[in-house]
């Protein structure tokens, strides 16, 4: 039959809404033999389709122009196999033409002719997936042995993204766009946390699972065939878990049928059984489930697509990787579940195979799960050893991290089990590095050998040689796998009995079986092998050079495949520890053991050193620099690493706790700030607790679309306990509201730092141009299509341009933008260029604001100003302080309807006044001026006062530091006015009866001055703040002040703070004191109450209930007990000063008695007292139940550094540093 090949594409045409409808209504099993025919890529983008009738329409718009072959295939298995319309049913036949299994994806095999004929005998099939079914479930029931904790694949996480075709690091001549970068995402995936089991509920699907040794990914494949064995995942009706490391063993091509039938499990059925199986498996590949464990043992490189021949026989023999590369692509079992696991670096050749494959990162365990598994080890080994032992492993900083990986967990369990057991319970005694608890896993399984006296190294001092240099046997041949013939028969009794080498079946090429050894762990292998180069002397210095070498977690398509050496470098430099020496001396032995020994660690460090100056490490290669200098425990190695480098730039990388904590080691050891700064780094929860041990961080960036608010939840709690932190950024794509909301409080807690920036492309909160270095005419085009970006928060642009015109080009804002509500033009110290918008001010109204503070401000300057604003009648605000040279050009600004005028430090003195008359007079809806910081004198003041009445809009004039309202506050600080001007100043206040707050501040007010204050206080009721620090107040003055003050009812805060009080004053605040019932904030420092006067001020305190903010620095006696107790009815009290007093031991243990009913304090300030060890040691107690007390100040008390740095070491909240 002669058909003509356009046919088929047209009668499908014609005839695909009658189809779809047809196979709308039918089973899945079939739809998906149907689906097979697809190639993977089209099919997988299929598959993510919501609806039943919308894949199969995919399917069909794929035929209309798929090869002709493949569509007359369709057509023939639609008629076969569903019942429809004669008239339907004639014509598609008409078009189908006979069968032809030349050029399609999969049927290149022709079954048998009897195949051809009727479907494979099922009972075959059922037979034999019984069969594998008890296999597997035997497999895991040997694989299971020794383990401790069960396995519950529902708890077991996986990191899972879908890889695109856009690699970082895979691009040869350029990097991607930054479209790119916006559409793929910056690592070019997004990530979903899932679990192990739920790999294989999706078909069709193909998963690279990557884990580190240790992780246990072989453990969960075996559980996963177990569970499936069970009737779990019941898309796949057969599943095959094959080991790489007995693929190895396979030299000769084998074909697909050998491969599942004698590298897994022969048919018991014969030959019949498996042509039935075969057959089945080739046309339901969609059913299938292929389990490959550990490619990174795999000797080989699979094949890339291109270089394979186009055809597939599965009766043909193949190269391996030619069978991997076509499972891989798709050409071979297209449709099939693949699920390949590897350890993280050796997988570049497979991502290229295909574009569509999902990437899975097995996590570790976290802090419970470490528990729940110690918990389970000591089960059965005596109720105090487990207690001992759990608690040293959860307390312990760097067991624990440790322990996050699953294999690291169970070696310090065995490590503190031996130490334990062996009566060393002290702390100091535990490891402190990897290389260190390794050396605790040799002695303990030495320990169950006979004869083993101690120390076990020299006693076996034979047997362990001999397995250190197998052990780099295998390392150097790529080899976890030792057949028995290879291994001497005495070291294998030995070993084995130790429990240094396991057995394992081994199922070899021509399918028979035997047996083979490997290490209890491929770690092990990577200790022992390090410690044969640290030890033999037939590794001459130029090897040890070549084996040592930083891994990075990047891969390129050229880098060569890398087998067996994630650890090696780290066992190297932790041999190079002080510690470790003893231990290498016994194994080398003989004359000038101990000097040839510390020549070899000497050589490590000499390589490591090199590596520390280098400025051209990778992010991934610095992290491993980390760790290396963190198994030497080299505090000077530190501090060259991070002398070279002023930032720790970590890109796109996934970190552990351990790489964290490799890093807090370095930082903290170096005692140089640095910085952090990670992108796209993807990390769980349980890293950022490590962060708080950095001591030395200067500052903190995170950039990446994957954190999300559960990573500012926690990064909130952690941002306070950074006491060297000056500079934050968070710059992320997945933040809200409330995860922004919550770094806000925290950040709040944080007020050593001085720059933070909360970068949110959900939110568009804030956009940071800064250090962009723009011109006039860039500036001048942003303005223009500023209401283009969709901002809410701010634009920052400091360093963007350093000339005055241009950044002049930035008022436009307030003109064009009605979302602009505020302009910052501040050039000094701390430089702020930035553009407010209305969702960064809280409770906005219609007025703008802009501050021009330290530009250098001229005459033509405000002339180009006032153009700029001729059209903002919203401007309410202008700040231009600190501009030294415009006065004579001050009249221009009449033009502008400000509210709010500051002149701030401008050199204005008294005659300056007259001219500036003219401006207030113009100036008819100004109601603010603020003349701090210049120099006015007596006659500038008398002046102002005698004009206040004529500007009747007027109401807040400012002459101090801040604010100072005539309705509302009063500002004067640190003045020239003098005594004079500060009482006439104070007489023109009469009659304002609204004040709420008054600060006059280092005024030197004197006697006069504190009486002509005292006639108003009666008439302001309201008054909630008045602040009269360094005014030279007597006692006798303080005393009639205080009388005064008992009519201010609402006051909330009171600082008496650097004045002259003493006894009176003291016994007036016992009776005062306790009637201001709103009254929260107290200073009452640097006065001389002396002891009595403290009795007073405690009698007084007592009955405070409201205050949260209490300082009695330096008042005058050490004899402070009485105060100290009273601190248990400050019930809100959050922040406590009795510094400078000259305390001793007796105050610290009344504080410590007290501490832990203070159940909001966060600060305590004891500097310069004479508190010793005793008194220290006593509140470092008592803080274990102050769960709010953020840190203790005890600088400059009597305390050596070594025990200072002894309590720290135990409570991070104890501060002595002077720093």
């Amino acid at each position: 039959l002669d058909v003509d090949l356009e046919d088929v594409h047209n009668v499908l045409t014609q005839e695909i809404h009658e189809l779809i409808d047809i196979l709308s209504n039918q089973e899945d099993d079939f739809l998906n033999k149907l689906f097979g025919i697809m190639e993977r890529r089209v099919l997988e983008q299929l598959l993510h389709l919501a609806s039943h009738r919308e894949r199969i329409m995919g399917l069909l718009d794929y035929l209309r122009v798929a090869d002709p072959a493949i569509c007359r295939r369709f057509l023939q298995m639609v008629c076969m196999n569903y019942d429809m319309p004669m008239r339907l049913e004639s014509r598609l036949m008409s078009v189908a033409g006979p069968v032809t299994c030349n050029h399609t994806l999969v049927d290149e095999y022709t079954p048998s002719q009897e195949s051809c004929v009727k479907r494979p005998r099922m009972d075959h099939v059922e037979s034999y997936k019984a069969s594998v079914s008890t296999f597997l479930q035997q497999r895991w029931e040997k694989v299971r042995q020794g383990v401790v904790k069960e396995v519950r694949l529902e708890e077991a996480w996986v990191s899972l993204r879908n890889r695109n075709p856009f690699r970082p690091r895979d691009r040869a001549e350029r990097g991607p766009s930054p479209s790119e970068l916006q559409e793929r995402g910056e690592d070019g995936a997004v990530e979903d946390k899932v679990t192990v089991e739920s790999l294989l509920h999706s078909a069709a699907q193909i998963t690279l699972l990557l884990g580190q040794a240790g992780s246990g990914k072989t453990l969960l494949m075996y559980c996963l065939g177990q569970r499936w064995a069970q009737g779990a995942f019941p898309s796949s009706q057969l599943l095959f878990l094959l080991e790489f490391r007995q693929l190895n063993l396979v030299v000769q091509p084998l074909s697909l049928k050998e491969l599942l039938f004698r590298c897994f499990l022969s048919p018991e059925g014969g030959e019949e059984e498996g042509v039935a199986v075969l057959d089945f498996i080739l046309h339901n590949p969609e059913k299938i489930c292929l389990i490959f464990d550990g490619y990174d043992e795999f000797h080989t490189k699979i094949t890339h697509l291109e270089t394979q021949s186009s055809s597939f026989d599965p009766l043909c023999p193949v190269p391996m990787a030619e069978l991997i590369a076509g499972l891989c692509s798709g050409r071979i079992l297209p449709g099939c579940t693949l699920l390949i696991t590897c350890r993280p670096r050796d997988v570049t050749d497979l991502e290229t195979l295909v574009d569509c494959i999902r990437i899975g990162w097995l996590l570790g365990f976290n802090k419970s799960s470490v528990k729940e598994y110690a918990d389970q080890y000591f089960q059965d080994r005596g109720e105090d050893l487990k207690k001992k032992a759990v608690g040293h492993l959860l307390s312990n900083h760097q067991l624990l991290t440790m322990s996050y990986l699953p294999a690291l967990c169970h070696i310090c369990c065995v490590c503190l089990e031996h130490m334990f057991s062996g009566g060393m319970s002290q702390t100091q005694a535990l490891p402190t590095t990897l290389t260190q608890v390794y050396l605790q896993i040799l002695f303990a399984f030495l320990s169950q050998c006979p004869g083993s006296d101690p120390p076990v190294l020299e006693t076996f001092w034979a047997e362990v040689t001999q397995l250190s240099q197998l052990a780099m046997r295998g390392l150097e041949a790529s080899r976890i796998v030792f057949l028995s013939e290879e291994v001497p028969s005495n070291l294998l009794d030995f070993a084995t009995k130790a429990g240094l080498l396991s057995l394992v079946d081994l199922t070899h090429e021509n399918g028979s079986k035997g047996q083979g050894y490997v290490f209890m762990h491929l770690t092990m292998q990577e200790f022992l092998g390090a410690l044969h180069i640290m030890t033999s002397k037939d590794i001459t210095e130029a090897l040890l050079r070549k084996k040592f070498n930083l891994k990075s977690r990047w891969t390129t398509k050229s880098d060569p495949k890398n087998v067996f050496t994630d650890s090696l470098h780290l066992y190297l430099c932790g041999f190079a520890a002080p510690a470790c020496s003893s231990y290498l001396i016994q194994l080398v032995r003989g004359v000038g053991a101990a000097g040839w020994v510390n020549k070899r660690q000497a050589l490590v460090l000499k390589i490591l050193r090199s590596l520390a100056m280098s400025t051209t490490l990778t992010g991934p290669k610095l992290v491993e620099l980390c760790r290396c200098v963190q198994e030497t425990q080299d505090a000077q190695l530190a501090r060259e690493v991070v002398g070279s480098r002023p930032c720790f730039e970590l890109r796109n990388i996934r970190l552990n706790p351990v790489d964290l904590d490799a890093v807090a080691f370095v930082v903290s050891s170096a005692g140089i700030g640095c910085g952090l700064d990670f992108g796209a780094c993807s990390m769980e929860l349980e890293c950022l607790d490590i962060l708080p041990s950095c001591q030395h961080i200067d500052y903190l960036i995170f950039r990446s679309r994957k954190y999300d608010d559960k990573f500012a939840d926690k990064l909130s709690c952690i941002l306070p306990r950074l006491p060297t932190m000056k500079r934050f950024e968070f710059i992320c794509g997945n933040l809200t509201d409330v995860g922004a909301a919550k770094l806000a409080k925290a950040l709040r807690r944080c007020p050593q730092i001085k720059h933070a920036t909360v970068c949110c492309f959900i939110l568009c909160y804030v956009c940071s141009l800064s250090g962009s270095h723009m011109k006039a005419d860039t500036l001048k085009a942003l303005t223009d299509s500023l209401h283009k970006l969709k901002i809410s928060k701010h634009i920052l642009l400091n360093g963007s341009s350093k000339s005055v015109e241009e950044l002049m080009v930035l008022t436009n804002f307030l003109s064009v933008c009605p979302d602009v509500v505020q302009v910052n033009i501040s050039l000094q110290d701390p430089v702020d260029v930035s553009i407010h918008f209305t969702g960064s001010i809280e409770n906005h109204k219609t007025s703008k604001k802009l501050f021009l503070v330290g530009c250098g401000l001229r005459s033509s300057h405000l002339d180009l100003l006032c153009k700029n604003l001729e059209h903002c009648s919203s401007l309410t605000f202008l700040d231009i302080s600190k501009n030294f040279h415009f006065l004579n050009g001050i009249c221009e600004i009449n033009q502008l309807s400000d509210n709010i005028l500051i002149l701030v430090d401008c050199e204005v003195q008294g005659h300056h006044l007259v001219s500036l008359l003219t401006v207030l007079h113009r100036c008819a809806l100004l109601q603010e001026l603020d003349l701090s910081h210049n120099s006015l004198g007596r006659v500038g003041v008398e002046w102002l006062c005698s004009v206040l009445p004529s500007l009747t809009m007027l109401s807040l004039p400012i002459i101090g530091d801040l604010f100072c309202s005539l309705n509302k506050k009063v500002t004067m600080a640190t003045g020239s006015t003098g005594e004079g001007a500060t009482v006439v100043l104070l007489a023109s206040l009469e009659g304002l009866s609204g004040m709420e707050e008054i600060e006059l501040e280092g005024m030197r007010m004197t006697d006069k001055g504190v009486g002509e204050l005292i006639k108003h206080l009666p008439s302001w009721k309201g008054l909630r703040k008045i602040s009269l620090s360094e005014n030279h107040i007597s006692d006798q003055a303080g005393e009639r002040l205080l009388q005064a003050l008992s009519s201010c009812t609402a006051l909330e805060e009171l600082n008496l703070s650097r004045n002259n009080l003493s006894l009176a004053s003291a016994a007036k605040m016992e009776l005062v004191l306790p009637t201001l019932t709103h009254l929260q904030v107290l200073d009452l420092s640097e006065n001389r109450f002396g002891p009595v006067g403290s009795v007073s001020i405690s009698k007084a305190l007592s009955f405070m209930k409201h205050l949260t903010k209490i300082h009695l620095t330096s008042i005058g006696t050490s004899e402070l007990t009485g105060l100290a107790g009273s601190l248990v009815n400050w019930i809100c009290a959050e922040d406590v000063s009795f510094a400078w007093n000259g305390c001793g031991d007796d105050v610290a243990v009344k504080l410590s008695e007290v501490l832990p009913q203070c159940q909001k304090l966060r600060r305590l300030d004891l500097e310069s007292n004479r508190i010793s060890m005793k008194g220290a040691e006593a509140l470092a107690r008592s803080l274990q139940s102050c769960s709010s007390v953020e840190v203790i100040r005890l600088w400059r008390n009597a305390i050596s550094n070594s025990d200072a740095q002894r309590l720290r070491q135990g409570e991070k909240r104890l501060n002595f540093s002077s720093t």
